[in-house]
């Protein structure tokens, strides 16, 4: 290469760099800035549920308590616009934070599902005046609580009332969860209904002591069967799906409880005692929605269309129409306020039905 060359080819080239060291340097697009609120826009009401220990079933086919009440935020989601979201616990010692934790985060309406709660939310509720609180089964008395209660011992003496009309050795069985005044309530409702029919029927009753242990359910369920028992009525959560294997294992009956069971084990469930917890639960909420929260106690019962029986779709082809009347019957004499449904077994085991 001759040197006039090779000096033109260097001058080009240190004119190419001074000129790219001057040009501007391209600048980065700026973020995207997230889409201002609309003036006079109305937040977004947002609705929790906390389960006890209890939780959430594993399939649409064995829902259970919890379930009714996040059937009711569903509800709320998909008819008012709500956001909603769940939180489980996995022991008792998460209640407390739980209900903190969720009206920390700007909730307006927290629901807490199960009597586990009523010392947690007696605790928290006066921390947070401005959220709405709820509770189902039990009652919490602060100005920004709507206690939800049950009349569980009537919807009980329906389905003691058929067990005892339809027992054939005139035995028949309870099995309860944790021991409570609540649990009492089905209980006593369940014997109550029994002697009115029949007099002499033999309650058999026994505890798990939880409400999560199937093992347990079935293995006292199969032990009432052992001392003769043809019908055995579960409240006891979890507990209760043992009731129903044991049924089913032995070609027995057994009564489900707040939610419809019978589909669980076809034929085998007698019928199921309806707790319409996702109607109290909605109502609750619809009425915060709209600026009507109401604080304090509101009860469901026979007359509210709170509790009930089940169709009876597996079984109904069994079960004599003639029972059926002289149960619907009583049910009417309850909602009239001429039985009045014991709500402890000791009252319970007294109970003569009026004439």
């Amino acid at each position: 290469m001759n040197k006039k060359l090779f000096l033109a080819l260097s001058v080009l080239l240190i004119a190419t760099m001074a000129l790219t060291a001057c040009a501007p340097k391209e600048e980065a697009a700026p973020a995207e800035e997230a889409a201002p609120v609309e003036e006079g826009a109305t937040p977004t009401f947002k609705v929790a549920m906390l389960t006890d220990l209890g939780g959430l079933a594993a399939s649409e086919e064995v829902k259970g308590f919890s379930d009714l009440g996040w059937d009711a935020l569903k509800q709320a989601e998909t008819e008012l616009g709500v956001e909603i979201t769940l939180l489980e616990a996995k022991e008792l010692a998460d209640l407390e934070p739980n209900l903190i934790k969720m009206a920390n985060e700007g909730y307006d309406v927290v629901v807490g599902v199960g009597y586990l709660f009523t010392d947690a939310m007696s605790a928290v509720a006066p921390q947070f005046p401005d959220t709405k609180f709820i509770i189902v089964d039990s009652v919490v008395d602060e100005p920004n609580v709507a206690s939800l209660v049950f009349a569980e011992e009537q919807g009980s003496f329906l389905v003691g009332a058929i067990a005892a009309g339809m027992s054939q050795t005139g035995t028949i069985g309870f099995i309860g969860g944790m021991e409570s005044a609540l649990i009492e309530k089905f209980e006593a409702g369940y014997i109550a209904g029994a002697r009115a029919i029949n007099p002499d029927i033999v309650v058999l009753s026994g505890y798990t002591g939880n409400f999560t242990d199937v093992a347990a359910g079935k293995e006292l369920t199969l032990t009432q069967y052992g001392q003769g028992a043809d019908i055995v009525y579960a409240a006891a959560g979890s507990c209760g799906l043992g009731t129903i294997e044991a049924a089913e294992q032995e070609d027995l009956y057994a009564i489900g409880v707040d939610t419809n069971q019978d589909g669980i084990a076809p034929g085998f469930v007698l019928t199921s005692m309806l707790k319409r917890v996702e109607v109290a639960v909605f109502n609750a909420i619809k009425g915060a929605y709209e600026g009507n929260f109401v604080a304090g106690i509101t009860t469901y019962d026979l007359a509210a269309g709170g509790v009930g029986y089940s169709p009876m779709e597996y079984t109904k082809d069994v079960v004599p129409a003639g029972l059926l009347d002289t149960v619907n019957a009583l049910a009417e004499r309850i909602i009239s306020g001429e039985i009045v449904v014991p709500t402890t077994v000791e009252e319970a085991n007294a109970f003569v039905l009026p004439e």
